[in-house]
């Protein structure tokens, strides 16, 4: 019963990664699939965590146009200025920019929500800005990936075959469920192979892919992340209450301020602030890719963070926001 729940639980990020096949970028565009860093006529942002220091990262107007747009906005509008990081899954996420501090944005007109932007080459690696959604779209809340585990796709792939050739776990499935988990890892085997590649080298959470709208990658601050995930949690986010994991930050991690700055193509006159940074370096650390009982993720539904099925390993908690 245990194998057969963890096969299901492998199985629920199979319409995100279905959904992440079907749209690409621009021809060549490989977002933050590729090593990441500044270039002229880049856009970053600062995000400034008081006591804890900046986070540096590259934004991606080409492949999420609505999300850095509406990014870029609120942080010129100062608008992310005294909000909190108000929820924090160890080794998962860090999410913030909640108008009330607590996951909710209070009554919001459904215009001002927009759709997913998504790219099969701009995934929820390790280090990877994304917008919070509810069930109404994205509005203002994102949140910074923090997983930093590798991921083993092709190894997730080929234990979930051959547990369904087992007669002891396939043998008691229906036929449908059996062609379900067929279809899954087939999508898993056929995810790009770069995009594998880098999920085994830097981690993240895959299960979010084609799901969630990725916009930007940290380039720089990646202490700063370690820091606040380091924090002492305790229960009191909605969603993340359900499953028992303390996700609230005993004290409050404010953000400052988020400054943008956009570096000048090199044919202009026009001098700007630049920041160098760099990718993070790669990590050669193994994982169990299928999830266990206790591995059970978090997401959002409605207007506000709700609980969501058991996924893949590689991403337990997953975000989401607003209302």
């Amino acid at each position: 019963m245990k194998t057969i729940k963890r096969i299901a639980a492998a199985a629920a990020a199979a319409l995100c990664l279905t959904a992440a096949a079907g749209c690409s970028g621009e021809k060549g565009f490989m977002g933050n699939t590729e090593e990441v860093s500044l270039e002229e006529g880049d856009v970053f942002a600062v995000i400034s965590i008081l006591d804890y220091g900046d986070i540096t990262v590259k934004l991606f107007p080409t492949a999420a146009p609505n999300a850095v747009k509406r990014f870029i906005k609120l942080a010129e509008d100062k608008s992310y200025d005294g909000r909190t990081i108000h929820r924090v899954v160890k080794d998962k996420l860090i999410q913030g920019g909640s108008l009330t501090g607590t996951g909710f944005d209070g009554n919001v007109a459904k215009q001002e929500y927009f759709a997913e932007e998504t790219s099969k080459y701009m995934c929820h690696y390790y280090g990877a800005l994304c917008m919070a959604k509810s069930e109404d779209g994205n509005y203002r809340q994102f949140y910074i990936v923090n997983n930093k585990t590798p991921a083993k796709i092709d190894e997730l792939a080929e234990t979930i075959k051959a547990q369904l050739a087992d007669e002891e776990i396939g043998g008691k499935m229906l036929d449908t469920d059996k062609e379900y988990y067929k279809d899954y890892s087939s999508k898993l085997s056929n995810m790009p192979a770069e995009v594998k590649e880098r999920y085994s080298q830097v981690g993240g959470l895959f299960d979010l892919d084609g799901k969630d709208t990725v916009f930007g990658q940290v380039v720089d601050g990646y202490d700063v992340l370690e820091k606040i995930n380091g924090v002492e949690t305790v229960n009191g986010n909605k969603s993340d209450d359900k499953q028992d994991i303390a996700s609230k930050p005993i004290d409050e991690i404010i953000i400052e301020k988020i400054e943008v700055i956009r570096i000048a193509p090199a044919e202009t006159t026009v001098t700007e602030k630049t920041k160098t940074t760099r990718a993070p370096s790669k990590t050669q650390a193994t994982q169990e890719v299928i999830v266990d009982d206790n591995n059970t993720p978090a997401t959002v539904s409605g207007r506000e963070t709700e609980a969501e099925p058991e996924t893949a390993a590689a991403s337990a908690s997953v975000p989401e926001a607003t209302e």
